[in-house]
């Protein structure tokens, strides 16, 4: 008995009792931002609820229509749900990359009775606490959708493990990093970057015919995306292609039908979600115990080890005789080239930068020789029913290239006056001739400066295939309007301006970098998302009026430069009715480019205003 008192005691202390854990659990839900954080969250759940009931457009929702569309409902609020803690887990955990080491409290961890798992344990869970309380705190939404009938409790604890085993991969994945002593500030901006790239890498080619499960049945859903899909073979390696299987929008195969696969893959492809929760945890589990050999290996720096040795020898340079670099020519403004062009920026100069440049470029480039091969486009009139397939292909690939593209920018401008707080180079600055107008502003120069060579990637992939209609005289061309090419970087711009603004401001007004990259980016996310809820919801009244709201909201309006056909039901933009949508559209997305422009001068001129305040009132 007293041995299993013993082990009972050290599991107890190794998890539950963590002093780390007790601490962040006692203190976590008195915080006055955690209740708003909270607030803001469950609002965003219950307003998608509200607009997929049509609760706020038909005084005359009965309950049998409640009823009817619950499945649809629960789709909803399980993506919605998915695509928030996405985004959250990662901004919450990934201050464990840095934060310890800016505050030099790790080496005191170190001094502790603490056990290794317990500082790996306790700086994993500390941190997912408040996200697994999001989680739990959305369940009463749920339940609700559980009334009018079609939801089942499997399919609900199915989204809801989903969401929380994604939060858990990405928290071992940055305690990992953390514990490796390979994580800077800049790798706060390649964990982030990375992450979406898998997420949106991934769910294209799951998208994609080549990776379909011939087992699996078609989708019956009515609606035109989910139409006939087939689930992929990426499902059990992907959030979201496993919640297509939970809502039913991509069924999955009968454990018969994939039997003749043998194990594991048949279990895997018969129950995804299943096998993306497990898998994700032994994932977790792994990197947990990896992070556990590295705790201490940093109090060891000074003896020689046969890793030491190896990465000496990989980071040798030569050191005989005078080292030289090259002159670079520096901009008007300083603090805009460093921001742009130098390690020195928040992003830094990324190898994952170049990654998306190339990869966006290549994959534009596989899809137009698929178009001209009559793969999903087509060349003569008698199939040019498949050109519609490829403007869809088109605007995901945009949609997907432009919320990397606003993440990106987000979180690298969260970054920049936190990264001078934290090294405490903020004080050096302000000794500077510089002005607070001349710093803001080469920031925001330069933050959009760097935002350019992304948003050439997708103006790069619309142009080559507007030129190549062109040249083989398409008479439905896959790219309907080519005023795309001028509106479309106009109006990611204006977006990236804007993105970035608001996440100076909260690098001005924060102290940490987490803490600026999380209320930045938790508020860019939700007004993308309110804006491309109101803006779907809005333009199905009339084609006109689509044209007016679309331009203002950001992913629907650049579906409204690249199909408009799927929003204003006609192929041929040289009809009399399209031809005043089609004007109506060009003027206001150049309105709603000035506006962006506009407000994002206005958030400028506030924190020139009080820059010089903020910054000596965080100082003292």
């Amino acid at each position: 008995m007293g041995v299993f008192s013993d082990l009972g005691l050290y599991f107890w202390r190794l998890l539950p009792g963590n002093p780390m854990v007790v601490r962040v659990v006692a203190a976590g839900g008195k915080r006055v931002r955690h209740m708003w954080a909270r607030f803001i969250y469950l609002a965003a759940l219950f307003i998608v609820m509200l607009l997929w009931s049509g609760a706020f457009f038909s005084a005359n929702v009965s309950l049998a229509d409640l009823a009817k569309n619950s499945t649809q409902i629960f789709m909803a609020i399980s993506l919605v749900q998915l695509a928030l803690m996405s985004f959250i887990a990662p901004v919450f955990t990934a201050g464990a990359i840095t934060q310890e080491r800016d505050s030099n409290t790790f080496d005191i961890l170190l001094t502790t009775p603490l056990s290794n798992a317990q500082i790996v344990l306790g700086s994993l869970f500390s941190r997912l606490f408040f996200v697994w309380a999001l989680l739990l705190a959305g369940l009463p939404i749920f339940c609700i959708t559980m009334l009018y009938g079609g939801v089942t409790t499997a399919e609900v604890f199915q989204s809801l493990g989903l969401a929380a085993s994604t939060a858990l991969l990405t928290g071992a994945l940055a305690i990992t990093i953390s514990m490796l002593k390979i994580g800077t500030r800049r790798t706060i901006f390649a964990f982030f970057l990375g992450i979406a790239i898998y997420l949106l890498g991934v769910f294209a080619l799951g998208w994609s015919p080549a990776t379909a499960v011939t087992e699996a049945p078609a989708s019956t859903s009515t609606s035109p995306i989910f139409m006939g899909q087939r689930m992929s073979w990426l499902a059990p390696f992907h959030p979201f292609l496993s919640l297509f299987v939970v809502t039913g929008l991509m069924p999955a195969p009968k454990p018969a039908d994939v039997y003749h696969y043998g194990w594991p893959w048949r279990w895997m492809l018969a129950h995804p979600q299943y096998a993306y929760m497990l898998m994700t945890t032994l994932a977790s589990a792994f990197l947990v115990f990896v992070s556990l050999i590295f705790v201490r290996r940093g109090a060891k720096e000074g003896e020689a080890t046969w890793l030491n040795r190896l990465l000496g020898l990989v980071k040798q340079r030569q050191t005989n005789g005078e080292r030289r670099h090259k002159p670079r020519r520096v901009w008007s403004n300083p603090i805009a080239w460093r921001e742009a062009v130098t390690r020195g920026s928040a992003a830094g100069r990324s190898v994952l930068r170049w990654v998306f440049i190339i990869g966006g470029l290549a994959l534009g480039l596989v899809l137009l020789i698929i178009y001209h091969h009559d793969g999903l486009g087509a060349r003569t009139a008698s199939s040019s029913f498949l050109v519609p397939e490829m403007r869809e292909w088109l605007m995901v690939i945009v949609w997907i290239e432009m919320a990397v593209i606003l993440l990106v920018v987000t979180n690298t401008a969260a970054g920049t006056l936190t990264r001078e707080k934290e090294s405490q180079t903020v004080e050096i600055l302000l000794t500077t001739p510089l002005t607070s107008r001349y710093i803001i502003g080469g920031m925001l120069q330069g933050l959009v400066r760097f935002a350019v060579p992304l948003i050439a990637v997708p103006t790069g992939t619309l142009l080559v295939f507007v030129v190549a209609d062109f040249f083989r005289g398409a008479k439905v061309p896959a790219v309907l309007t080519p005023e795309v090419l001028l509106l479309e970087p106009l109006l990611l711009v204006a977006f990236c301006a804007m993105a970035a603004m608001i996440g100076l401001q909260f690098s001005l007004t924060s102290k940490k970098t987490v803490q600026a990259v999380m209320i930045s980016t938790s508020i860019v996310l939700g007004a993308c998302g309110l804006l491309t809820l109101c803006g779907f919801a809005i333009s199905q009244q009339s084609a006109e009026v689509g044209a007016v709201v679309l331009p203002f909201t950001p992913f629907p309006a650049m579906q409204a430069l690249i199909d408009p056909a799927s929003l204003f039901g006609a192929s041929n933009p040289n009809s009399s009715a399209q031809t005043q949508v089609r004007v109506i559209r060009v003027v206001t997305s150049l309105i709603a480019a000035a506006v962006y422009l506009g407000i994002t001068f206005s958030l400028y001129k506030n924190m020139v205003r009080g820059f010089d305040m903020i910054v000596r009132r965080q100082s003292a």
